[in-house]
């Protein structure tokens, strides 16, 4: 029997919001396929955009839920702004905050000073998402900025998901400030590389693996740091944005939920503009992509496909887009089923 891609891995960078959880919601089979993997010797960190938590928080959270986890587990990209704060401005810097308790602890934790206001003069504004922010928060982040203080988000996401459906991320609100005084921040999280590679190095790992389900944050940043990323689609991104997703937001590996992290993962097989999965096929013919899946199956429109089918069909949509051919109207809905 084939190795599992956890068996081929020696760790799992997880990330959080839409893999393994929505809100306060465990995603289907994520808690326990984790586990298992775990129990079977694979490391794992979870590696998390949202800054307004302390990792004790996160971790608790996960364990509530299901997942094993301590806060040794747990990588926010609060730590990482943190990080580039002391690279950047030095031992003891002073920093604004913008942000929660997971951002105030990474800042403490690193032997910044925590500074409350623009006269302050501080050193560096760092903003992560915090959903009690205020008017008052935003403008003294840009009179800061203004000032001549290095300006940090700790991550650049548009939004976050939750139960019920796409709420304002903290990219949203740092582009306010942005707008306001002109200058870009310097990012800490996804899609940057470090966060990955600090996640990899903080477990020993020479061989991680990241699993996602944003294409732009997850997916973006495993390939920018050159590490194999599995996607699932239990978040953001749809079976259908995987078909049109450009080179550099393209996964390694496709499934529809974590137990793809326990289960063989079948050969791609590649001739030329046909793709073969187990015993799907799929290839471009110049104008449309042709999927048979047990059955001739049109991909145009609304269609239901087993795993081989969708991992033929995005292989195949891939190898069209690289020819130059637009595909917005080959495929249609993808819906994927065991």
């Amino acid at each position: 029997m084939s190795e599992t891609l956890a068996e081929q891995y020696d760790a799992g960078l997880f990330d959080l919001d839409g893999v393994c959880y929505l809100g306060n919601e465990a995603i289907d089979h994520a808690p326990e396929e984790i586990t298992r993997a775990v129990g079977e010797g694979f490391g794992h960190v979870y590696v998390t955009n949202n800054a307004s938590r302390t990792t004790a928080d996160v971790a608790d959270h996960l364990a509530a839920l299901g997942f094993p986890a301590v806060a040794g587990n747990v990588l926010t990209s609060a730590q990482v702004g943190a990080d580039i704060a002391v690279k950047r401005c030095g031992d003891g810097a002073k920093i604004l905050v913008i942000g929660g308790a997971g951002l105030i602890r990474a800042v403490e934790e690193r032997g910044l000073t925590i500074v409350e206001s623009a006269d302050d003069c501080p050193d560096a504004v760092i903003q992560g998402f915090f959903q009690d922010v205020t008017w008052h928060d935003l403008s003294e982040a840009a009179l800061a900025i203004r000032g001549g203080a290095l300006y940090i988000a700790t991550n650049l996401d548009l939004v976050i998901p939750r139960e019920r459906g796409l709420m304002v991320g903290n990219g949203a609100l740092v582009g306010a400030v942005s707008l306001s005084t002109g200058v870009e921040p310097i990012s800490g999280g996804k899609p940057e590389p470090e966060i990955f590679l600090a996640a990899a190095e903080s477990l020993g790992s020479r061989k991680p693996l990241a699993i996602g389900d944003n294409l732009d944050t997850d997916i973006k940043g495993a390939v920018s740091a050159g590490i194999d990323c599995l996607h699932v689609l239990t978040g953001l991104a749809s079976a259908r944005d995987i078909c049109l997703a450009p080179p550099e937001v393209r996964p390694t590996y496709l499934c529809d939920d974590m137990r793809g992290l326990n289960e063989p993962y079948p050969e791609v097989t590649i001739d030329g503009t046909a793709v073969e999965v187990g015993s799907a096929r799929a290839h471009w013919t110049g104008d449309a992509i042709s999927l048979t899946a047990g059955e001739e199956i049109d991909v145009s429109v609304s269609a239901r496909l087993n795993l081989d089918g969708y991992r033929a069909l995005v292989h195949a949509a891939w190898i069209a887009a690289d020819s130059g051919a637009k595909l917005d109207a080959a495929i249609g809905e993808i819906t994927v089923v065991r």
